[in-house]
């Protein structure tokens, strides 16, 4: 069985912090858009080239698919279609279990952590991503085999 553990929050929630432990613990592959950002411009800060960012993620996804792996993907998810798009693929290449691992935290604590971060999300497109996620919050409708909070990994 294939499976994949997909983070969904917004900058500031936990995500990266959480997943990353989670991955290395049980030996699964930890894939990032964040972390492929920097390998590719020098830099996560870096927006310019997403498109190139996110087909060596979907690359990455798809070989540890192939092989067989659990694999932790950590990226926001906070666009429904988004999600929806990575059900799909994750499907395509074999996944046939895909966990939604929400971080539904404060908009407040995010902006704390943020700050503190060493790479700071502008408060604007926080303050978009958090309302969108509130607006449609993620469900098995977009094509998670399941839902949980963090604390249920």
């Amino acid at each position: 069985m294939s499976r994949v553990i997909a983070g969904i929050g917004i900058p500031g929630s936990g995500k990266t912090t959480e997943l990353k432990a989670y991955a290395a613990t049980h030996g699964y592959t930890y894939i990032s858009p964040d972390d492929i950002r920097a390998e590719i411009s020098g830099d996560a800060r870096v927006q310019s080239d997403m498109r190139a960012v996110w087909e060596a993620a979907y690359q990455r996804l798809k070989d540890a698919l192939e092989n067989e792996k659990t694999v932790v993907f950590d990226a926001t998810q906070y666009k429904q279609e988004d999600r929806r798009d990575f059900c799909d693929k994750a499907r395509e290449y074999g996944a046939t279990e895909i966990i939604g691992v929400y971080f539904d935290v404060p908009l407040l604590v995010a902006q704390e952590r943020n700050q503190a971060r060493a790479r700071v999300v502008p408060e604007h497109a926080l303050r978009r991503m958090w309302k969108r996620l509130q607006d449609t919050p993620p469900s098995t409708e977009d094509g998670f085999t399941a839902l949980v909070a963090p604390e249920e990994l």
